[in-house]
């Protein structure tokens, strides 16, 4: 039988219909293939009771709407009259949305990976009719694709015995890997850090990012990165994370023209994308930017952070402000037919069309050529990010108003579709990064495009029964799953933290979540479930991260948040954290966000804004527009004051601020007020309102400035331990 499989994946690595069933799915993904010949069914127990009653075998195809390869491979074999016939003939066949069932997906692709070493999407997966997989495989030419199912069926009649004893011991192998329990532990800061400096192996040193093509951002290492570079002041780290944001900045991946990033590239120099675009890579990547922003002040992070916001805003949010999952690589081409990338490729022709006299200037910039780099027509690069490559150029006006003017040229093109179904999870990473921007980037309507997103989730996707993962058409349906619990409540800390007032209750809602999601999920093996009813093959306990973070990673950074904003000393954070330790570093690529996590639960926030003392005072940093000056906006929650620098009592810490270790002089200070309160007998200088310091940079070398921030918080009853915060600025 191994034998057989073997051959089989060698053989395969060589060179209008009735509507079906799916047609009355919800899933946009699984309606595109409502008129193909195929009898498919959608995952449940018509199906898998059809394949016991008849005595089929299951064929299972996942994949998802903006999918490329799900196109091809469905024009190619599963609206061919003979390769459906012999599907229906042979196998009862099931159609998976992973966007809406990663439960589902994550176990296929488990499967997958371990039969090949490698996975992707359309994933395909044989089942006996027991539902044990025991043959798997990715896209299929339509030729192999016959021949595979060909020699599947004959197998399955001349040695059935054989192949159900390899499908039994596949799924036993399976189940027994899902079934393990945690290995407690404890990791310490220094492996974390050295973790870290262990992938820096493998950085493309030339263009950032990790190996060579297909080359994606993998944002959540990116972001890990990012931390531990705050945390340590590792100029190699941060060096890392820059590098690969001028490649993804400068390249092809980034439509230059309308905004925001494509899903991954083709090519080691990020400049030929694969040209869907998914709404996590929008909030992912953007909310890099806006760190590495907030971190160094490089212009072209804010502008690049900027436009991708614009255009989620204007492209993908629906009427009722929540954000659509997708857009398609494919769209008519100018004889009509689908082709990848037309919406976004130009030619000179098309740019002279457009800008007329400018066209010379802009074509050089953006690397437009009479070849091309993509089928004849280019994807528009720049040779350096984009501020840098149009500095110092003369006889070129607004660069920016010109590639508006290019946009409005290309918006007399027909777009790719749009999968406007709504995901919770993808929903509150935009929420996330939103609340981020509209203080990062000083703008109000990003806050309310965050707020007026959760509103929805929490009106539209909230039910008696708990929350919904997929709101489609007017109606929400699908279990939410760990992720998406955990999710949303990051998203309410978000907003407590940048947008929230007195009259705020994200944290109290937060709360209830947190709750909510351990009751469903929680395990006594540690590690939490995937979704509250186990499915498949066993229990799924998300520690990898895929597209967002893992459900885990999430569920720490939810539980953490909130005893550190509700100073309180909870279980339930410190108890995940020993259970994802040791299964985080000894695999750190693939779970950056655990250790991330780990590091936030243990040592608290970075970035550009800290919550300190119980939540009792909010920290906002930012660079002046000349990075000379790192202004610190100090915000005491109502209630609450912070001592001044002299507070005119000994046994109380007095607030204090060093850049590099040097105390800044007094007249640094704003003026404190002087007041009377309840547990001291006599007045107290303080300040018990917002305001500013001003800490002054002075950059040399590649290193970077630590700004060290001490403060003490207090109430009329109590005052709580002192408070030390760092922020680094970098060159």
């Amino acid at each position: 039988m191994r034998i057989f499989l073997s051959l089989l994946l060698i053989l395969l690595a060589s060179p209008s219909f009735a509507e079906n069933r799916l047609a009355q799915e919800s899933s946009p993904y699984l309606q595109q293939h409502a008129d193909n010949p195929v009898d498919w069914y959608p995952w449940g127990p018509e199906a898998l009771e059809k394949a016991q009653a008849e005595g089929k075998m299951i064929f299972v195809s996942v994949g998802y709407a903006s999918c490329h390869w799900c196109h091809v491979m469905e024009a190619e074999s599963f609206e061919d009259p003979e390769i459906a016939a012999y599907l229906n003939a042979h196998f009862v066949s099931i159609k998976i949305d992973r966007e809406r069932r990663p439960d589902l997906d994550e176990q296929f692709m488990l499967v997958t990976s371990a039969l090949t070493g490698s996975g992707g999407w359309p994933n395909s997966v044989f089942l006996t009719p027991d539902a044990e997989p025991f043959f798997a495989g990715t896209y299929f030419p339509p030729d192999a694709f016959l021949q595979t199912l060909e020699t599947i069926v004959d197998v399955w009649k001349t040695d059935n015995a054989a192949l159900r004893a390899e499908a039994f011991e596949i799924s036993q192998n399976m189940r027994d890997y899902l079934d393990q329990t945690a290995v407690l532990g404890d990791v310490t800061d220094a492996d974390i850090n050295a973790a870290a400096t262990a992938m820096l192996g493998n950085l493309d040193d030339f263009n950032g990012g990790f190996g060579t093509a297909p080359k994606f951002p993998r944002e959540n290492l990116l972001l890990f990165l990012l931390d531990q570079a705050d945390r340590s002041g590792d100029s190699a780290l941060m060096q890392a994370v820059t590098l690969t944001l001028d490649g993804m900045v400068r390249g092809g991946i980034h439509d230059h023209v309308g905004g925001g990033f494509h899903r991954y590239a083709t090519d080691p120099e990020w400049n030929i994308p694969h040209f869907e675009k998914m709404l996590y890579n929008q909030a992912l990547i953007g909310r890099l930017l806006l760190h590495a922003y907030s971190a160094t002040g490089t212009p072209d992070y804010a502008r690049a952070a900027t436009r991708t916001f614009d255009y989620v805003l204007r492209e993908m949010r629906s009427p009722e402000g929540a954000f659509y999952a997708a857009q398609d690589a494919e769209s008519p081409g100018p004889d009509g037919k689908l082709q990848e990338g037309a919406f976004y490729v130009w030619t000179p022709d098309q740019i002279k069309q457009a800008l007329g006299p400018e066209a010379p200037a802009m074509n050089d910039i953006l690397n437009i050529t009479e070849d091309g780099n993509f089928e004849g027509a280019s994807v528009l690069y720049t040779s350096d990010t984009p501020l840098k490559a149009i500095a110092g150029r003369d006889g070129i006006r607004d660069f920016d108003a010109l590639l508006e003017q290019l946009r409005n040229a290309r918006e007399t093109r027909q777009k790719p579709l749009t999968d406007q179904k709504v995901i919770l999870a993808w929903n509150a990473e935009m929420v996330i990064t939103l609340a981020q921007a509209s203080r990062v980037l000083n703008r109000p309507d990003y806050g309310q495009a965050a707020v007026q997103a959760t509103e929805f989730m929490l009106q539209n996707m909230w039910f008696d029964d708990g929350l919904k993962r997929i709101w489609y058409q007017g109606a929400a349906d699908t279990e939410a799953h760990l992720v998406d619990y955990a999710a949303l409540g990051r998203a309410l800390l978000a907003l407590d933290d940048y947008l929230g007032g007195a009259e705020s209750d994200w944290l109290g809602i937060a709360d209830r979540l947190a709750d909510d999601m351990q009751t469903l999920f929680a395990d006594d093996r540690q590690a939490m479930r995937m979704n509250a009813q186990t499915v498949g093959l066993g229990p799924m306990r998300p520690l990898d991260d895929n597209e967002i973070a893992s459900g885990n990673a999430q569920a720490l950074e939810l539980l953490a948040g909130l005893d550190r904003r509700l100073a309180r000393t909870g279980e339930a954070a410190p108890k995940l954290a020993a259970a994802l330790a040791v299964d985080a570093i000894n695999g750190p690529e693939q779970r950056a966000a655990i250790l991330t996590a780990i590091a936030t639960e243990r040592n608290g926030l970075t970035g550009a804004m800290r919550v300190s003392n119980g939540g009792a005072v909010r920290v906002f940093a930012s660079l002046d527009a000349h990075g000379k000056q790192l202004l610190l906006s100090i915000e005491p929650r109502e209630g609450w004051h912070i001592n001044a620098h002299e507070p005119l009592e000994d046994y109380l810490i007095g607030m204090e601020l060093a850049v590099a270790q040097t105390p800044v002089a007094l007249s640094a200070y704003p003026k404190a007020e002087i007041k009377e309160l309840g547990f001291s007998e006599t007045p107290l200088s303080l300040y018990d309102t917002s305001f500013v310091m001003a800490a002054q940079i002075a950059q040399t070398g590649d290193k970077p400035v630590t700004i060290r921030l001490t403060l003490q918080a207090c109430n009329d009853e109590v005052c709580l331990p002192p408070d030390d915060m760092l922020f680094r600025v970098w060159p």
